[in-house]
Order: structure tokens, then sequence, then C-alpha cells
């Protein structure tokens, strides 16, 4: 028999725990979807899709404001990544 190399439901529990304190875009969408489902106990594709292209859009909009940043600001946003590389924990 071939063992699955797919994670467990505890493993995957605590993944999606870990993305959703996160920033990462994923986080808010996993927290939108769930919430849609406990609002109408259930969730169909329309609405995972209109909560992806939402998310999307956010998403973008961000993208769009960060380049611009550091267009305006190259220096600072150099300076604030070498300061996050310093400053970083090593493990």
């Amino acid at each position: 028999m071939i063992e699955s190399s797919r994670p467990n439901r505890e493993q995957v529990t605590e993944r999606l725990s870990q993305l959703i304190t996160s920033e990462h875009w994923m986080g808010n969408f996993v927290s939108d979807l769930v919430s849609a489902y406990e609002l109408g106990g259930g969730i169909d594709f329309p609405t995972a899709e209109q909560l992806l292209a939402t998310a999307k859009d956010e998403f973008n909009k961000e993208l769009a404001l960060a380049r611009r940043m550091y267009r305006l600001y190259p220096d600072l946003v150099v300076r604030e990544a070498e300061g996050r590389q310093v400053s970083a924990p090593e493990g």
C-alpha cells in the first residue's frame, strides 16, 4: 500500500489557524469562507468565487499601493527590508 503524503486533519487545522492569524491574503479569504458558511448553513461555488474575486481585488489594490510606495520611497523600503533581515531570529 502506498502511503499518502497528504497532511492529516490536525495538521490542516493547525496550518489554517496559522494562516488565518497571519497577514497573508489567503487567511482573510479562508475567514470569509468560514463566515459565509456559518451564516448560510453552507457555501456554494458562486459564493466562493465572489469571495475569491473580492480577495483578488483587495490584493491587487494593496500591490498597486506597495509599488507606488516603492517608486516614491525606494530608500525607505530598502532600509525597512534590511532592518527586518538584521533583526530576524536565526533558526
